[in-house]
């Protein structure tokens, strides 16, 4: 992905195509990703999420690509909308350090999750809104001064 990635920067090829031990969409949200990241294409979503562990009480897995879909929804839709960086952590323990670099972060727990803008802990919420949340905060999202 780096030699494809000069070679893109410098203006080489017209075409991209990645290969994985994965389904063809997931290669096809790699390519983007490479993009996205050389700033070829227009920014998605900022997703960060922990790789799990024995302490995990939340399905963080499936809730980091609830939240990565719809906040890929919310950018088509409203392409003027705030793009902060997200963060999917998986227990209360770690979760909150872990997403510091994140703008907006949710730490879950056993039905619920910490949600986190700008670093401060803001409330916590339902497993089962926990999507609809970080969207409304994506939305009113400001950066910190």
């Amino acid at each position: 992905s780096v030699a494809m990635g000069v070679l893109l920067s410098k203006g080489i090829g017209d075409t991209i195509r990645i290969s994985l031990t994965d389904t063809p969409q997931q290669e096809v949200k790699a390519g983007l990703a490479i993009l996205r990241s050389l700033r070829l294409t227009s920014p998605g979503p900022a997703i960060t999420s922990c790789p799990t562990c024995g302490r995990t009480q939340i399905d963080v897995v499936g809730l980091a690509h609830r939240v990565e879909e719809a906040l890929e929804k919310l950018y088509r839709d409203a392409p003027d909308v705030p793009r902060p960086r997200v963060a999917v952590m998986g227990c209360i323990v770690n979760g909150p350090g872990e997403a510091q670099q994140a703008d907006i972060a949710v730490a879950g727990g056993k039905g619920k999750a910490a949600l986190y803008v700008n670093g401060e802990h803001i409330r916590t919420v339902d497993e089962k809104t926990i999507v609809d949340e970080i969207l409304t905060e994506v939305r009113s999202w400001q950066p910190a001064c």
